[in-house]
C-alpha cells in the first residue's frame, strides 16, 4: 500500500495543465515542456490484444508453469550449513558487553531460520530479464509430495558458481521468453525468434549488468546513508526512503521499454534506451498509469496465489493461476509500447507536415 501510494503521487507531480485540459511534461535536462502526443496508447486495447495474443499463442504459458514446478518438486541447493558456520566464526572480543551479545545470538538465529530453506536455484527467476516465477524465492521446507531432494554447499566458491550458473541460464530463458512474446505480440512466426538472436541476446545481457551496477554504485550507498539517517533521526530516515523511491522511478520510467524495443525493433541497447525516452515522455501519464495498474494487478495477485500452504496440492493452481496473469502482463507491455511508439511517431510526423505547411 505504501509503494502504491507513492506511485499515485508520483504520477501527480509530473503533469502540467497546459489550456484547460491539455498536459506537458516537463524535462529538467532542457529545461522545457515535452509536447504529449497527439494520439495516446489504449490501455484497455493493450490488455484486450494481450488476450487475444495468448489465445493464439497458449504455449506461452509453458514458461513460467515449467520453471514453478520445477521450484515444488525440483532438487535444492542449500546454504544454510555454509552461512551457519560463517556466523558461528564471528568472535566478539572480550569486552563486548552481553546485552550485545543477546542481541547478536537473537539476530543471527532469526536470520538463520529464514535462510535454512533458501535455495540457490531460486536465481533461475533472474532479475530484470527472467522468467516470471511465484516460488523462485519462497521458502519450503516441504512440498505436496513430501520433502525436497536438497543437498548443501560445501563452500564459498562452490556457492558463488551455483549462483553465477542459475542466473545465466535464467537469463538466457527469461530472453527466450521475452523474444517469444515479442513475436507473439507481432504475429510473427517461431523461426523469426532466431533472426539476428545473438545481437538481440547481447544487447539484452547488457541491461542485467547496467542494472547490477547501478544498484551497488546508486542503490547500496543511498540505502546505507539512510539507514544512519534513520538511526538518529527515524523521520528524516522515513523522508529519505520516499525520496529515493521517487528518484528511482523517475529514473527507471522512461528506459523501461528499452528491452521491448530490442525485441520488437532489434535496435542496439543505446538505441533501444533512447526509443523507450522519446516514447515514453510525450505519453508520460498513459503510460505511467500503464505501469501502475500493471504492478498493482501484479502485487494483488500474487497475495491471491501465495494463499495455498507449501504441502497442499493447490499450489498447482496457484502455478497456472500466476503464469496467466503475469503472461497477460507481459504481453500487454509489448502490445502497449507498439501502439505508444505508433502515437509518438504519426503525433512527429503531424507536427512536422503542420510546420512544413506554417512554412
Amino acid at each position: 500500500m505504501y509503494i502504491a501510494i507513492i506511485l499515485k503521487h508520483f504520477l501527480l507531480i509530473q503533469y502540467k495543465f497546459q489550456a484547460g485540459l491539455e498536459l506537458g511534461w516537463y524535462n529538467l535536462k532542457v529545461m522545457k515542456y515535452v509536447q504529449l502526443a497527439k494520439n495516446q496508447p489504449k490501455i484497455i486495447e493493450a490488455f484486450r490484444r494481450s488476450l487475444a495474443t495468448l489465445s493464439g499463442n497458449i504455449y506461452l504459458l509453458l514458461f513460467p508453469i515449467l520453471l514453478d514446478l520445477f521450484f515444488l518438486f525440483g532438487k535444492r541447493i542449500l546454504v544454510s550449513n555454509i552461512i551457519s558456520s560463517w556466523i558461528n566464526a564471528i568472535v566478539f572480543p572480550p569486552s563486548t558487553s552481553p546485552e550485545l551479545l543477546e542481541s547478536w545470538s537473537t539476530l543471527s538465529q532469526q536470520y538463520l531460520k529464514i535462510i535454512a530453506d533458501f535455495s540457490l536455484t531460486g536465481f533461475l527467476r533472474s532479475y530484470p530479464i527472467g522468467v516470471p516465477s511465484l516460488l523462485a524465492f519462497r521458502p519450503m521446507a516441504v512440498n505436496p509430495s513430501g520433502a525436497f531432494a536438497s543437498i548443501q554447499t560445501q563452500s564459498s566458491i562452490e556457492m558463488f558458481l551455483w549462483l553465477v550458473l542459475f542466473s545465466l541460464i535464467g537469463f538466457v530463458l527469461g530472453a527466450f521468453y521475452l523474444l517469444q512474446i515479442g513475436n507473439a505480440a507481432q504475429g510473427k512466426h517461431f523461426k523469426d525468434i532466431f533472426r539476428n538472436f545473438v545481437n538481440k541476446l547481447a544487447n539484452l545481457f547488457t541491461i542485467p549488468v547496467i542494472s547490477a551496477i547501478t544498484f551497488m554504485v546508486i542503490f547500496l550507498p543511498a540505502v546505507f546513508i539512510i539507514s544512519i539517517i534513520a538511526n538518529m533521526v527515524p523521520f528524516f530516515g522515513n523522508v529519505g526512503y520516499f525520496l529515493l523511491t521517487l528518484f528511482l522511478i523517475n529514473r527507471i520510467t522512461p528506459v523501461i521499454f528499452s528491452a521491448h524495443d530490442i525485441i520488437l525493433y532489434e535496435n542496439p541497447i543505446v538505441t533501444a534506451v533512447k526509443e523507450s525516452i522519446r516514447t515514453v515522455r510525450p505519453t508520460n501519464s498513459k503510460t505511467s498509469f500503464f505501469i501502475l495498474i500493471a504492478f498493482l494487478f501484479s502485487i494483488g495477485t500474487n497475495y491471491l496465489w501465495q494463499i495455498p500452504t507449501d504441502n497442499s496440492w493447490m499450489l498447482l493452481v496457484s502455478i497456472f493461476g500466476h503464469a496467466l496473469m503475469t503472461t497477460l502482463i507481459f504481453i500487454a507491455s509489448f502490445q502497449f509500447y507498439i501502439d505508444a511508439r505508433q502515437c509518438v511517431l504519426e503525433s512527429t510526423l503531424y507536427e512536422s507536415e503542420q510546420a512544413q505547411s506554417m512554412n
